[in-house]
């Protein structure tokens, strides 16, 4: 009987390790973005993201063709004061501008091959919703 006890707790072990969320691999944002001409563009962030002991470490690349992203389309910026703890991340993007530093602040869960939460812009009061598809 003991056996039998040790082997399901080993395989329910088993089994809550194979499902525990993982964050490591490439994501991809895509959404549209207005601009002051009132059209709105495409806008996609792909996402390169690594959890090591719970600190959340990676890039993002953002790509517009909105003329308020000219000069940064195509830049990678770095990750800062990531976090990755059970299915829960944050994690900031400071960017660099003509106009100062803007600090995007992303905070979710990892439902599956999904990102889902929300992009707060700090500084301007905006808060949206954020998503993101694995893409590796």
């Amino acid at each position: 009987m003991k056996t039998l006890a040790m082997a399901a707790l080993v395989l329910g072990i088993a089994a809550l390790t194979a499902h525990a969320a993982t964050i490591d691999g490439k994501w991809i944002s895509e959404k549209q973005v207005g601009d002051a001409d009132g059209k709105k563009y495409d806008h996609e962030s792909i996402f390169t993201l690594k959890n090591t002991d719970g600190v959340l470490t990676g890039t993002a690349v953002q790509a517009s063709k909105a003329p308020w992203m000219k000069e940064l389309t195509g830049r990678t910026v770095e990750v800062s004061d990531g976090k990755f703890e059970g299915e829960r991340f944050s994690f900031k993007l400071k960017i660099e501008n003509k106009n100062g530093v803007r600090i995007s602040v992303y905070e979710g869960t990892v439902e599956g091959d999904q990102l889902k939460g929300t992009l707060k812009f700090k500084g301007i009061g905006i808060t949206e919703p954020f998503s993101a598809k694995r893409v590796n």
